[in-house]
C-alpha cells in the first residue's frame, strides 16, 4: 500500500509540472499586455520607470537601452519582471521561486500572493470540504433509501427532485436560494463569510457558511444520488445477495455486507470524477455569495487579467484535484479489500 502511494505520488509530480507549464504557457501567450493591469489606477501610462520602481519596491536600476527618461514604463516592466525572455526560461525561474514558496506579486495590485493565497485556500478547503461531505453524505444516504424503498412514493420524489436539481446550472439554484432564503425569509446572509460589525467570531462564520454550504452540497449531491440507486439496485440482484438471503440471514446483514459495501466501490469511481468539477465550481459559488475564496480571487484575476495570481490559484487548484484522487484510490482499499495494487 505505501509502494503504491509513493508511486502515485512520484507520478502526479511529473503530470503536476505538465499541467503548470501549460497553464504558464497559456497566460503568456494570452492576448493583452500584463503590465497594463499592474496598479489600481488602471495602467502604467504616464509613470516613469522610477516611479514605477518605487511601487514594487525593485532594488536594482533598469539597464536597458538608453538612459530611465528614455524608456517608457511598459517597457521598464518587461524588462525588469522577465516577459521579454523566452516562455521555458520564465516558467523555470517562476518555478524555482514557487519551491521557495514565493508565488511573486499580484500584477495589478504589486502585493504578495502567497500570503494572500495561504489565507483564501483555507476558506476555499471549508467550504468545499463541508460541501462534499454533505453532497456525499447526502448522495450515499438518499440514493441506497431510493433503491431499497423503489417505486414508492419517496423514490418518486427523490427522482422529480433529482432531475430537477440536475437540469439547473448550479449558480443559478445559488441565486434562487438568495432571493428566497435570505431576500424573501431572512433566514440567512445573502453573501460575504463574517458580519464586519460583530467581528467575524466563530458563530457568525459558520452562520454565513450554512447557505453556500447546502447549495453546493445538494447541488453536488443529485447526480451521486441517481448513481447510488442504480449500483445498489444493480447489486441487490445480483447471486451473491441471493444466496446470502437463502442462507437466511438478517436482511440487516446483508444489506450492510453484501448490498452497500459492493455497491459503493462505482459510486467511489463517481465521487472522484466529481471532485475536479466541486473544486472548479466552487469559483462560481464563491463570486455569487461573495465568499472571499481561492475561486472567487481567480476570477477577479481574470477579470483584471491579474495573469501571476491566476497562475498561482490553477496551480494550487490543481495540487487540490491530484490529491484528492490520490485520496480517493486509496478509499478503494477500505471498500473492498480484493483490490490490489501492483
Amino acid at each position: 500500500m505505501s509502494q503504491y502511494i509513493i508511486r502515485r505520488l512520484l507520478t502526479a509530480i511529473p503530470m503536476l509540472f505538465v499541467i503548470t507549464y501549460l497553464n504558464f504557457a497559456l497566460m503568456r501567450l494570452a492576448p493583452g499586455d500584463p503590465t497594463l493591469f499592474m496598479f489600481l489606477a488602471g495602467d502604467t501610462q504616464g509613470m516613469t520607470p522610477q516611479q514605477v520602481q518605487d511601487q514594487l519596491g525593485m532594488r536594482e536600476s533598469f539597464k536597458g537601452r538608453g538612459s530611465d527618461e528614455d524608456v517608457s514604463a511598459s517597457e521598464f516592466l518587461h524588462e525588469k519582471l522577465g516577459l521579454n525572455d523566452p516562455i521555458p526560461l520564465q516558467y523555470i525561474r517562476w518555478l524555482g521561486r514557487v519551491v521557495r514558496g514565493d508565488f511573486g506579486r499580484a500584477m495589478r495590485t504589486a502585493e504578495l500572493i502567497g500570503p494572500q493565497l495561504m489565507l483564501r485556500i483555507g476558506v476555499t478547503l471549508r467550504l468545499t470540504v463541508l460541501s462534499m461531505l454533505l453532497s456525499v453524505g447526502l448522495g450515499i444516504l438518499v440514493g441506497s433509501l431510493s433503491a431499497l424503498y423503489q417505486y414508492t412514493m419517496f423514490d418518486n420524489v427523490v427522482s422529480f427532485l433529482t432531475y430537477i436539481i440536475i437540469s439547473v446550472p448550479g449558480f443559478l439554484v445559488a441565486t434562487w436560494a438568495i432571493i428566497f432564503f435570505s431576500i424573501k425569509l431572512g433566514w440567512f446572509p445573502s453573501g460575504g463569510m463574517y458580519n464586519p460589525r460583530s467581528g467575524g467570531d466563530f458563530l457568525d462564520r459558520t452562520y454565513h457558511l450554512i447557505l453556500p454550504v447546502l447549495v453546493m452540497g445538494i447541488s453536488g449531491s443529485a447526480g451521486l444520488i441517481r448513481w447510488t440507486r442504480t449500483s445498489v439496485l444493480e447489486t441487490m440482484r445480483s447471486d451473491y445477495v441471493t444466496v446470502a438471503r437463502a442462507k437466511g440471514l438478517k436482511e440487516s446483514m446483508v444489506r450492510s455486507r453484501h448490498i452497500f459495501r459492493n455497491a459503493l466501490l462505482p459510486v467511489l469511481t463517481i465521487i472522484g470524477r466529481s471532485i475536479p468539477v466541486i473544486i472548479g465550481g466552487s469559483a462560481f459559488f464563491e463570486t455569487v455569495f461573495n465568499y472571499p475564496g481561492v475561486g472567487m480571487w481567480a476570477a477577479q484575476a481574470a477579470q483584471a487579467k491579474d495573469f501571476s495570481v491566476m497562475i498561482a490559484t490553477i496551480t494550487v487548484t490543481a495540487t487540490m484535484v491530484i490529491l484528492s484522487n490520490l485520496l480517493v484510490d486509496i478509499c478503494y482499499v477500505w471498500v473492498d479489500p480484493r483490490v490490489t495494487y501492483s
